[in-house]
């Protein structure tokens, strides 16, 4: 059914195939192709996500930005996470930067953030200390430039975690997060800033 929608779109762009060049057709079907295929994969990754209401989570929000908010914030709470709650996580999903605003990651990437997200758990668990803020995670690619992240960042893959403990530094919190990745706890990148640390499970180590 997919196979047939590309190559309608193909013969609806570049006419029959008589006529168009074979580099210019195997170009297009690929584009087509792995457009279609990737809508195929975000759909199958949310269709078995509940779209029951989760406590916490605004009506606002689930008005703004549909059913998703209630799939995301089920995947999340299915976690099980101690110290972090399905609100923390979705909330800067909903943040502006002058006239842009950021969105849900799609359904495809939604896993990617529990490892990183069991890393700030643990944190926190270790430290008995209190999450004060999730400042970022999933940054659009419009919305991450729109707050100048870097062209590469782990947040536009939905690994990434920048995050706050209540009455701790971040200057002790990167020291603790690179004190579980030395323990092979996980795989990836810790930056201190002056107010907060960044945590990612990228798959190998970084540090700034």
């Amino acid at each position: 059914m997919c196979s047939n929608a590309v190559m309608n779109k193909v013969n609806d762009i570049y006419g029959p195939l008589a006529v168009t060049g074979r580099r210019r057709f195997l170009g297009a079907l690929g584009a087509f192709a792995g457009t279609c295929m990737m809508s195929i994969q975000n759909a199958k990754a949310g269709f078995f996500y509940s779209t029951k209401p989760v406590a916490g989570i605004p009506q606002a929000w689930v008005n703004e930005k549909g059913s998703d908010v209630y799939r995301y914030a089920n995947y999340i709470k299915g976690l099980r996470l101690k110290n972090v709650t399905p609100y923390m996580v979705l909330e800067p999903h909903f943040r502006s930067r002058g006239r842009t605003r950021n969105s849900l990651p799609p359904r495809y990437m939604w896993s990617r953030i529990a490892p990183t997200l069991r890393v700030i758990d643990a944190m926190a668990s270790g430290m008995r200390a209190q999450v004060s803020e999730l400042l970022s995670i999933y940054r659009s690619p419009t919305y991450n430039r729109a707050v100048r992240g870097r062209s590469r960042s782990q947040h536009l893959e939905n690994r990434a975690v920048d995050v706050r403990f209540k009455g701790v530094s971040a200057y002790t919190v990167s020291k603790v997060a690179r004190s579980i990745r030395s323990q092979g706890k996980f795989a990836g990148g810790v930056g201190r800033y002056s107010s907060f640390t960044h945590v990612d499970t990228r798959g190998h180590n970084a540090d700034w």
